[in-house]
């Protein structure tokens, strides 16, 4: 009796300790990002007076914003651990100009997304930062 206990107490432990390592592997995959450039295009080219449409047109927004915001972050960050650095100097620096509004960053975001459109199963993250890049490269120094 004792034994069918223990082994009904283990399987029910491992049970709940595979869930559990599925779910934080689910969470790392969610922390990466998972739009792709197809989803983000569709949500970008919508326009009007719709409010489902709104709400789309919300999402590619806030995604741009939040892209925006994350990245800035991650630049303070590595210029605060990497004083001896030049910011201009790390690839992931980018150079799109402080009066570029969320309608300009949109139109460029979708620009790029439509001529590269056999790259739309990518991840949105990174064609946005491409987009970006092409749009507004960084000055070189001589």
């Amino acid at each position: 009796m004792n034994l069918c206990r223990c082994l009904a107490s283990a399987s029910c432990t491992l049970l709940l300790l595979s869930s559990f390592s599925s779910s934080v592997a689910a969470d790392e995959i969610y922390l990466r990002g998972n739009f792709t450039g197809e989803e983000m295009l569709k949500y970008c080219k919508v326009a009007g007076s719709d409010s489902v449409r709104d709400f789309e047109r919300g999402i590619c927004t806030g995604f741009i914003d939040g892209f925006a915001a994350g990245h800035h972050a991650a630049e303070l960050w590595h210029a605060f651990h990497h004083r001896d650095e030049s910011i201009d100097s790390i690839y992931g620096h980018l150079c799109v100009p402080i009066d570029v509004n969320r309608t300009a960053l949109v139109s460029i975001f979708v620009r790029y997304l439509e001529n590269n459109r056999d790259n739309l199963s990518w991840n949105a993250g990174l064609l946005l930062e491409s987009a970006l890049r092409e749009a507004h490269p960084c000055k070189r120094e001589n």
